[in-house]
């Protein structure tokens, strides 16, 4: 068992008990459901919304009861990103979590550490881990991760609490005041098609790092849909009969991906395998140490007569992905080179009539968003696409002055000695939601130590899981 010499028996308890229900965004049903008889077995007044939020809440202990009320806030639904032939249904099947040397894991899919270490800690205050607090309402949110639905639907006549911890960090070290606003954008191509009779030729894409495309945009990792779009290019210029037949990489637009798959037909076959093989040379002396596991291949497959793009659309599409930018756009140099605009080219699909292409783009500015929009914009309009725009969300700006900020510190110093580092992010958090509709809510956001989020190669570090619950017990005695 996870739980086996942890300080917290209770709260390795719920995050094991959560990992084995199905929570992927837009079907939190299980979850709330759970979220909902843990109430009413103890007795707790709680509120559960047409979305999935759910709302509980829990008396002061005696003594407490004039301190001022604390919001716990964290997200019910998790990214679900699996290793390639990883037999795992996100929809039904529970997570199979393994810890080694300190880091809890799960077997080839994401964790959901990212959120699960909230509602666990949360569920855990709820089941009586502190004999000392004041009143506590601890709101799960639903669908956070494709866009902060949850938090823009919830009632927030509600909340009572002034001061809130969001619990959607992943450094114990560090604690959020800030962040940015974000927009998501599909930017779909038509194409042309055409009787396809030439060799068939798989390319692939696969090995790269990936992460959250917000808090992991500026380490240099590859972005395997703009891979392959180099690829694609280099081919149509040199094989002029290059055709593609189909193309598909990346699951999320807030993930930077990992992999990326295309179908083309080319007569040379054999010359265009020679190239890829030259390419894949080339990209891979470019690369970072975090990628050392990339990987360029370009397999035959079976001929078959069939249908592809011609060529002018296989050239628009190969164009937009090799040019299209993408990464970090701008830093903050009075924030310790913050990342302030950024763009994410996560998702490439082929659909029916041509080929989707998903984007998600971040900035603490709203004219920064604009602007991104308006390129992507400008790129439909020159090649012939539509773009939609949505999702659309506000960032969280620092506060000079903050209460629970100043209680946090005083109690992380209290158990380390030394004070938190204090950062504004550049992701997305369900505070700039709750402070829109809050304005007068005093808020930070921490968590305990979680690498590679949104990943496969997701972990959580189990002695800060325990050191960080500590914390909270320390914050809500004191």
């Amino acid at each position: 068992m996870l739980g086996e010499k942890f300080a917290y028996p209770s709260l390795m308890h719920y995050f094991e008990a959560i990992s084995a229900i199905p929570r992927p965004s837009y079907h939190e049903e299980k979850i709330a459901d759970y979220l909902v008889a843990f109430a009413e077995e103890r007795g707790l007044a709680y509120h559960r919304d047409s979305t999935n939020n759910v709302l509980i809440n829990l008396p002061a202990s005696k003594g407490y009861e004039s301190k001022s009320p604390i919001l716990l806030q964290g997200h019910t639904d998790m990214v679900c990103e699996k290793n390639e032939g990883v037999p795992h249904d996100f929809l039904r099947d529970s997570l199979k979590l393994y810890e080694k040397d300190g880091w809890i894991r799960a077997e080839g899919t994401t964790l959901g550490a990212d959120n699960g270490v909230a509602i666990a800690a949360m569920l855990a205050l709820l089941d009586g881990a502190s004999e000392e607090h004041p009143a506590l309402q601890c709101l799960f949110t639903s669908s956070e991760e494709v866009g902060l639905d949850g938090a823009k639907a919830f009632d927030y006549s509600r909340i009572y609490a002034r001061k809130m911890l969001n619990m959607d960090s992943a450094d114990e070290h560090t604690i959020t005041v800030g962040c940015a606003g974000g927009l998501r954008s599909t930017l779909t191509l038509p194409a042309r098609k055409e009787a396809c009779v030439a060799p068939l030729l798989k390319l692939r894409v696969t090995g790269l790092a990936g992460g959250h495309s917000g808090e992991d945009i500026h380490r240099g990792r590859a972005n395997a849909n703009k891979v392959m779009g180099r690829v694609l290019w280099t081919l149509s210029e040199e094989f002029g009969d290059l055709r593609l037949v189909s193309i598909h990489g990346g699951t999320k637009d807030n993930a930077i991906p990992r992999e990326s798959e295309a179908v083309v037909c080319v007569e040379n076959r054999e010359g265009a395998m020679e190239l890829v093989e030259r390419i894949s040379k080339e990209i891979k002396a470019e690369l970072f140490a975090d990628d050392r596991g990339f990987t360029l291949t370009a397999e035959p497959i079976a001929d078959a007569v069939g249908e592809s793009f011609d060529r002018e659309s296989t050239e628009t599409v190969a164009f937009l992905l090799v040019t299209v930018a993408n990464g970090v756009f701008e830093t903050n140099p009075a924030l310790s080179g913050l990342v302030e605009f950024s763009r994410n080219l996560g998702i490439v699909d082929t659909v029916e009539n041509g080929v989707e292409v998903v984007f998600s783009s971040r900035s603490g500015r709203d004219s920064q968003i604009d602007a991104s929009a308006a390129s992507l914009d400008a790129y439909a309009k020159r090649l012939g696409g539509t773009v939609r725009h949505y999702n659309r969300y506000p960032g969280w700006a620092y506060a000079e002055d903050s209460e629970i900020r100043r209680e946090y510190t005083a109690a992380y110093r209290k158990l380390y000695g030394k004070d938190p580092k204090v950062e504004v992010i550049h992701a997305g958090l369900e505070c700039g939601i709750i402070k829109e509709a809050i304005p007068d809510m005093d808020m930070l956001s921490c968590g305990p130590v979680v690498l590679d989020l949104h990943s496969p190669d997701e972990a959580l570090n189990k002695d800060s899981f325990e050191r960080f619950f500590g914390l909270i017990l320390e914050i809500l005695k004191n």
